[in-house]
């Protein structure tokens, strides 16, 4: 768990540090949001490695079926200003995000940290609610009972409506890699945030 949570500390360590000549022309608090929400994972067929080592392969159920419908939890993610975006517009903007989600329940306890950069493109608002689109690069740590502590790749598109220029709400489906018996993480997460 310690290691875990060193490995994510790390990764928004070097993030900032290759952030950091952006980040100083701006207030650090803005850009930053507080987010609560879901993980939903689409897949529960999958086999995961037995614990104890061995390397054997077992016909365990998948994420889906450990944590039942979904893992509760929450994260910041925060607007870079100044980074380039891949594509071209003034309606593209960059961020990065870290969450964290846990689940706690009969099949046992899973934890999933997806630390994401993502890019969005602000498409035409009518009325108050402003919609955007994007897509993301992921890295998900996946532990818990029974699984080792593993980190994975993804990516997916995100859509998402900011309400108010502090309140929205997000959407996004990623796919993660699953190889080398660790349980499926692709799925739905959502989210409700609020921008200082």
């Amino acid at each position: 768990m310690v290691r875990m949570f060193a490995k994510v500390a790390a990764v928004v360590v070097v993030a900032a540090a290759a952030l950091a000549p952006s980040m100083a022309r701006a207030s650090l608090i803005d850009g930053l949001s507080v987010r609560v929400g879901i993980t939903i994972p689409s897949s529960g067929e999958n086999t995961v490695a037995l614990p104890g080592g061995g390397g054997g392969i077992s016909d365990a159920p998948g994420l889906r079926h450990v944590i039942d419908f979904g893992a509760w939890g929450g994260g910041l993610e925060y607007q870079l200003k100044g980074v380039p975006s891949l594509f071209n517009g003034e309606g593209w903007s960059t961020s990065i995000s870290a969450d964290f989600h846990y689940s706690e329940r009969k099949a046992g306890i899973v934890r999933v940290i997806p630390v994401s950069i993502n890019q969005v493109c602000a498409l035409e608002a009518e009325g108050n609610c402003k919609p955007y689109a994007g897509f993301c690069l992921t890295a998900a740590t996946i532990s818990g009972d029974g699984l080792s502590n593993s980190t994975r790749w993804g990516g997916g598109l995100i859509l998402g409506a900011n309400f108010t220029e502090k309140l929205y709400f997000e959407g996004r489906y990623e796919w993660i890699d699953c190889t080398g018996g660790v349980p499926d993480a692709s799925g739905f997460r959502t989210y409700l945030g609020y921008r200082f």
